[in-house]
């Protein structure tokens, strides 16, 4: 179903977002002050760090700022949905909240819940299903289970958090698992025919590239043999789970693991020798496309959030960068455009 209003408002907001040309700037201001003073030349941003002295931000700050940026605007967007079909517009939501409880199990087993709690961004809190301070505040991944009752993560969740050894990369494919179930049960609501395959696909691509990049990366950096494959998210668009079998069992599997971002990403070998960016990038371009040629509402809303994030990305290492005081040229090696 048609909406002009959200994808004319999503394109309007697109329309704003910073080019290569600011990027290259950013990268060479020196310091993270001069980047927020230029930042707030920029339509985009300029509300966002109007009352902010640029001389006393900070890195997390910044960041911080950034997201926020990114959150408030997208909403703002979320306001023309027509009515009756607000279910499958919260998915950043639900995508921020499962990041939120990753980050919490992740604090609670490692004993650093004080971290996570510092580092919350509490502009979200009264979007979400879960209560990151009682997760907080739990003291084991036991109670972290008795803190998820009431919501759609408990059930699937309660058996690997009370696991005597509990396996943090099984939990984490779980709640990405309950994600994509989630957004398939919205998009079932709300969506029919060819629209309802494109979303599903948005979805599947995202999979492909998690599963495909997790693999690669335990096993490119760690050398790691133990059940990857039990760790997939079982769902796939072109990337079938025999292709990463078969990869793994290669001579060469790195080799071999890299080879299947071709399958999944057509262009990858043309952007960069890091796979995760060489994905990113070619996902940028196809969610610029779709914003630009859809009329779904749901479509254009889905592809606001995703070029969102890479935003947020691209300027987080920026100032990052800044901070630590890396050469423009290192940190542009890492920039989605």
């Amino acid at each position: 179903m048609a909406n002009n209003a959200v994808t004319a408002k999503a394109r309007a907001v697109y329309g704003k977002f910073l080019k290569k040309d600011d990027y290259i700037s950013l990268t060479h201001k020196g310091t993270i002050a001069a980047a927020i003073a230029y930042l707030k030349t920029k339509p985009l941003y300029a509300g966002t760090f109007e009352d902010t002295a640029e001389s006393t931000i900070h890195r997390k700050q910044a960041e911080e700022l950034i997201h926020k940026n990114a959150f408030d605007n997208y909403m703002r967007v979320c306001r023309y949905v027509a009515d009756g079909r607000t279910g499958i517009m919260d998915f950043h939501i639900k995508q921020l909240e499962c990041e939120q409880l990753i980050k919490a199990i992740i604090a609670v087993n490692g004993g650093n819940q004080e971290n996570f709690v510092l580092s919350y961004p509490e502009y979200i809190s009264v979007h979400l299903d879960i209560d990151p301070f009682r997760l907080a505040a739990s003291k084991n991944l036991t109670n972290v289970s008795e803190a998820l009752k009431g919501t759609m993560y408990h059930k699937p969740l309660e058996p690997l958090l009370n696991e005597p050894n509990p396996d943090i990369n099984r939990i984490v494919t779980m709640i990405n698992v309950c994600y994509v179930k989630w957004a398939f049960e919205q998009i079932d609501k709300t969506e029919r025919g060819a629209e309802a395959e494109q979303l599903r696909e948005f979805f599947l691509r995202k999979v492909d590239a998690d599963n495909l990049l997790m693999c690669y990366r335990l096993r490119s950096t760690f050398g790691s043999d133990n059940n990857i494959t039990e760790m997939l998210i079982p769902y796939h668009n072109k990337l079938r789970p025999r292709d990463i079998k078969e990869a793994l069992k290669a001579q060469d599997s790195v080799s071999a693991l890299r080879d299947l971002f071709v399958k999944i990403r057509a262009a990858v070998p043309a952007y960069s020798d890091i796979p995760e960016i060489s994905v990113n990038k070619a996902d940028h371009k196809y969610f610029r496309h779709r914003l630009a040629v859809s009329d779904n509402e749901m479509e254009s809303l889905y592809s606001l959030m995703m070029l969102f994030r890479t935003e947020c990305t691209n300027l987080c290492r920026i100032i990052e960068g800044l901070r630590y005081g890396l050469p423009p040229e290192e940190t542009e090696k890492y920039l989605i455009y």
